[in-house]
């Protein structure tokens, strides 16, 4: 595969660039072959892909590095609060992620957790009221004042944004990496995270594990952050 790909060679040509396009990569095979046909590149690239040599992270953007998902610790506070869910609420959307997550990621580490549970605008109030009963420190996040840091331990329960990037992690729905990094970015609670450290967080993110970016984009969109987000992105691929 390596003399049909010529991967040695692809790497040198973009081995500054984060972030490749189709295109470019389109360019440097025709630059050999001029009448390659587009199926030859996209099976190539398709090969790539397979082999661990190119991850794709977004419509027609790729990097150098084999596919690595990023799949969340399950904890027992997640379990429960999915087990109250599923058993009370069983036809409701929602997903989780606890505040914790992002010291794989952030340059200053935080020593406090908070766990949020986004679930339907419909369900807010009931399932609020379901997880006071199991849980002492619960809250509405529309009740939220001063720091978050003031609120360790707390579960935070949020209105979900329709057709949120989530994925089910031994039958808990949890958010997916691209909806913590949008959420860490955008939401007025995370604000000590914004500024420069949020770049750092989403380089090192993107460093460690495969991001999409067009989910990102997608779902800051929802928000109506996708500028804020289109920004952030387009700085750390020209890095």
């Amino acid at each position: 595969m390596n003399k049909t790909t010529n991967i040695d060679e692809l790497r040198k040509k973009f081995e500054d660039k984060n972030v490749i396009e189709l295109k470019d990569i389109d360019a440097f095979y025709r630059e050999k072959e001029p009448s390659i046909p587009k199926t030859t590149v996209n099976w190539r690239v398709y090969a790539l892909v397979q082999g661990g040599m190119l991850q794709r992270v977004g419509k027609g953007l790729y990097r150098f590095g084999k596919t690595e998902l990023f799949v969340p610790e399950i904890t027992h506070r997640i379990k429960s609060v999915s087990q109250l869910i599923n058993k009370q609420f069983p036809f409701i959307n929602y997903c989780q992620w606890e505040l914790s997550y992002v010291n794989h990621f952030s340059q200053h580490l935080i020593n406090f957790n908070i766990l949020f549970v986004d679930v339907e605008k419909d369900a807010l109030d009931s399932v609020y009221y379901a997880l006071k009963e199991q849980h002492s420190k619960v809250m509405l996040i529309s009740n939220l004042y001063g720091d978050l840091s003031d609120f360790n331990n707390t579960i935070f329960v949020r209105p979900l944004i329709s057709d949120s990037p989530v994925q089910k992690v031994k039958n808990c729905y949890v958010a997916t990496l691209e909806k913590m990094l949008v959420d860490i970015a955008t939401d007025k609670g995370l604000i000590f995270f914004q500024g420069n450290e949020v770049y750092t967080i989403i380089d090192n993110a993107s460093e460690k594990y495969t991001i999409n970016q067009n989910t990102m984009l997608r779902y800051a969109g929802r928000k109506n952050k996708r500028g804020e987000i289109e920004a952030i992105l387009k700085t750390i691929n020209r890095q």
